[in-house]
């Protein structure tokens, strides 16, 4: 939304509301009017009961945080710390944030384009002191994961599932793969050349790799040619869909014409 008066006069915020089954807008406390400043990239877990678990990319206090219910309050857990201004936050859009899994137990796993920080402090100027100044630890996006151990708390330390600092990384997702595992996935873009948070590269594929629920590593990546850059539904069984459109992007230069195009929609399908 857009501000048109008020504390929100000329800023940008978003709005989450509630339905019932039968379209009807939910009362009693359901939602926010006001959230994530600018929304550089949200992430929701739909419960069984109760407000959705939320992640965002908020520009004004520069980071991933956790926004449970109510429009990211200022004493939302810090999941991450990164460099966020109006436009622009963690990561190429739509791979900023890369989903929200919930376990069996009860814990939260989230992936993200990471630049990490190199510094982070306040920021003097906001009178709020709300406001926080990052310094960017990379030029380049990498794949990181965090986990959170309730819905309601801060995380341990991201994990880093790459490191080339050369390689520009987008389009991260993750989702539950088997027993105890996760599938995350990302494109990379080789021979990396950035400016001010945005890079230009060569596409070298979809990579998908497992992992535990601690981070660690359960099997080489595997690159495809199928791009996942939607939601990822869950069947029952624990097979994952999603639908692509079968084109191949370019990252050489910033988009200033046309997008690849195409009549055809493809529906991918991955098995446990």
């Amino acid at each position: 939304m857009h501000g048109a008066g008020g504390f929100a006069d000329g800023h940008f915020g978003d709005k989450l509301t509630y339905v019932g089954a039968k379209g009807a807008k939910l009362t009693g406390g359901w939602g926010w009017g006001w959230g994530c400043s600018h929304n550089e990239g949200i992430a929701l877990h739909a419960e069984t009961t109760g407000d959705f678990t939320s992640l965002c990319f908020d520009d004004w206090r520069s980071g991933l945080f956790v926004s449970t219910g109510i429009g990211a309050p200022d004493v939302a857990p810090v999941v991450q710390r990164e460099q966020c201004w109006a436009g622009y936050c963690g990561g190429t859009f739509a791979g900023r944030i890369g989903d929200l899994v919930k376990s069996s137990t009860g814990r939260y796993a989230t992936a993200f384009a990471s630049r990490g920080a190199a510094s982070a402090r306040k920021n003097p100027d906001d009178s709020s002191g709300r406001g926080w100044t990052v310094a960017p630890r990379t030029g380049t996006h990498q794949v990181a994961v965090a986990f959170l151990k309730n819905r309601s708390s801060g995380p341990g330390k991201a994990i880093y599932l790459t490191n080339a600092r050369t390689v520009e990384h987008v389009n991260v997702h993750v989702a539950p793969y088997g027993r105890n595992r996760l599938l995350v996935s990302w494109e990379s873009l080789k021979n990396a050349r950035c400016a001010s948070g945005t890079c230009t590269g060569t596409l070298t594929g979809t990579h998908l790799r497992l992992i535990d629920w601690n981070g660690t590593f359960q099997s080489p990546d595997k690159v495809v040619s199928a791009r996942i850059t939607g939601d990822l539904a869950v069947q029952k069984d624990g097979t994952l869909i999603w639908a692509y459109a079968p084109v191949t992007p370019t990252y050489a230069k910033p988009l200033t014409g046309t997008s690849p195009t195409t009549t055809n929609l493809r529906i991918a399908r991955l098995r446990p």
